[in-house]
């Protein structure tokens, strides 16, 4: 008689999970690294479990439980050749859309290759056996298992949408011992997905958030839609400078985020609806990661479970969504005053920031022609706009789909090749200028296209007071490789300054303050000349470093405060994971 579940927390989260998706039938092959899987199966008792020696047998019975139930099915075998054998009654089930789930044990992934008995190589599968892979890891941490979580939701989901398949899950078998005296199984976290025409849930009850990161420019229909919703809820939209909305229900909390203080603002949050693809403002990203629960609506109805608290998924146009949740009843916008009430708590400190990149976009934000585009560099450059509003009708972009290095400044330049109507900035930094500037070569540039380059002589976001390069080894062996400077002429003025100009630029530079603050209203000006303008500003990283310091200090004093941003990023395991690295 089987006793319990066996401890090993993989299959206690399948099961688990399979359970809560609804998912009860079972077409099962003997074994040893299904084992455990199995004996879980047969402790639940809830199971409508079927045996089949042959697993090219029980894929095809699979197949036909599936088509008469209309049911999921599972199947699961040991490792080997007999995992192999599902290979033609799965291809049956993807070119039927049959929902077939095949679950194949594995002793330990670091036994592939290795001639270790009945191990094989499973990472790549033919494309037409399933719709969805899952590996999942050998769970040490709430980290893997957050991850074996996801996995398994996916999976399964995928199984059960309407547009379903067979999918293919690798469970790892690690135990040497086996135990099965658990009486109760791990409670998973389950994942629902939601498609036009599903009955949709109701909205947690208390604070609403919506999160919106990379994203085009909303259509004055969704932008219509986004308000009413925030107005029905007492909603506001946290977005940044790629966000692409331009609602009254707007809020950019970069400076508020950045503070060591946490803001009640982004505290007791019950829910955040959670729009667009990457974000360029990490900082309020993260806060939010404090939220109960996140909905996440995109038609793709993938997982991107970015807070780490996912548990609905919206498969549909952001508008259908939107609708659904708009309602009648009292307008509201407390929180939206809240929030511009905090954010006018802050009172920049413009007189004690050094010249620098936080410096230089403190004040061209404020001044940009309002229908004018802004295209900003990752790194140092987007973190520090993203601490300034722009004005009113200015829109943004940026390459936050990879946060690369690469390919910002060629962006600018296709923009504003394709839009000559509106001036076109560029915020860049020194290392990813270098990596882009053969695009300035186009012989297609006009005088729509502005470009400010920030030249600290290297990769600054590895000098910042947080940044581990800096942290642990300074300045002078930070350079040397981390941040990779002393490169192209060693930040020398005339290095880019006659590259630009003999390419048609117009060039103006400074080095200090008083020379930025008397030629950057040239750079910004309305006024559509005969040719691009470029506008290299010269830093050094200490002061970067001591703006960016100034700059998420302004509610406490300085003290000790990369100690304390450190902790807030990196947490007390990511604090002792740094210093067994370094040796300390």
């Amino acid at each position: 008689m089987i006793s319990g579940y066996s401890h090993n927390l993989s299959i206690q989260i399948l099961v688990d999970l399979l359970i809560k998706h609804g998912i009860k039938k079972a077409v099962v092959s003997p074994g040893t690294t299904n084992l455990e899987f199995i004996a879980a199966l047969q402790y639940n008792g809830d199971f409508e479990i079927y045996s089949s020696i042959d697993e090219r047998s029980a894929a095809y019975m699979a197949c036909g439980i599936a088509e008469e139930s209309s049911e999921p099915v599972i199947i699961a075998c040991t490792e080997s050749t007999a995992s192999r054998n599902y290979f033609p009654g799965l291809t049956e089930a993807y070119y039927r859309k049959l929902p077939i789930i095949a679950v194949t044990g594995i002793h330990r992934y670091y036994h592939i290759g290795t001639l270790f008995p009945q191990v094989i190589d499973r990472s790549v599968s033919p494309n037409d056996i399933a719709v969805c892979k899952a590996q999942l890891p050998i769970i040490k941490d709430k980290e893997d298992i957050k991850q074996t979580e996801l996995l398994v939701n996916k999976a399964l989901l995928a199984a059960k949408s309407s547009n379903s398949g067979p999918v293919h899950i690798d469970l790892p078998c690690c135990n040497d011992d086996y135990d099965f005296s658990c009486k109760e199984l791990y409670n998973a976290h389950k994942i629902d997905r939601y498609e036009v025409g599903d009955k949709f849930p109701d909205l947690p009850n208390g604070k609403i958030a919506v999160y919106v990161g990379s994203h085009r420019n909303f259509t004055e229909e969704e932008t219509e839609k986004l308000d009413a919703f925030c107005a029905c809820h007492n909603s506001v939209v946290f977005c940044d400078h790629t966000s692409g909305y331009h609602g009254k229900y707007a809020v950019y909390a970069g400076l508020l985020s950045v503070q060591r203080k946490k803001y009640d603002i982004m505290s007791n949050i019950m829910c955040v609806i959670h729009i667009g693809e990457q974000m360029a403002d990490w900082p309020t990203m993260t806060r939010l990661k404090a939220a109960k629960t996140t909905w996440r609506i995109s038609p793709d109805g993938e997982l991107r479970d970015t807070f780490g608290n996912l548990s609905n998924v919206f498969k549909m146009p952001l508008i259908t969504f939107l609708k659904h949740y708009i309602d009648d009843g009292e307008k509201k916008d407390a929180y939206y005053k809240e929030c511009s009430a905090t954010k006018a708590t802050l009172k920049i400190p413009y007189d004690k920031l050094p010249l620098s990149n936080v410096y230089a976009a403190s004040k061209i934000s404020a001044v940009l022609p309002s229908d004018s585009i802004l295209h900003i560099g990752a790194s140092n450059t987007v973190r520090a706009w993203s601490l300034f509003d722009l004005p009113n009708g200015a829109k943004s972009y940026g390459n936050v789909g990879c946060r690369g290095i690469d390919g910002v400044l060629s962006s600018a330049v296709g923009a504003s090749l394709a839009d000559n109507k509106h001036l076109h900035f560029c915020a860049i930094g020194d290392l990813m200028f270098y990596y882009d500037m053969n695009c300035l070569g186009n012989r297609d540039i006009s005088g729509n296209l502005r470009i400010i380059l920030i030249n600290n002589n290297g990769g600054g976001i590895f000098k910042q007071s947080v940044a581990p390069g800096y942290r642990f080894f300074g300045d002078k062996a930070t350079d040397e490789y981390i941040a990779a400077a002393n490169h192209f002429g060693r930040g020398e003025k005339n290095v880019i300054k006659n590259y630009v100009e003999s390419l048609g630029f117009k060039y103006i530079s400074a080095k200090t303050k008083e020379e930025f603050d008397s030629v950057y209203s040239t750079f910004v000006s309305d006024k559509n000349t005969n040719s691009p303008v470029f506008f290299e500003v010269f830093t050094k990283d200490s002061d970067d470093r001591k703006a960016f310091d100034i700059m998420s200090s302004i509610d406490a004093p300085p003290e000790n405060h990369a100690k304390q941003v450190a902790k807030q990023l990196l947490g007390p395991k990511g604090i002792d994971a740094v210093k067994k690295l370094i040796g300390r």
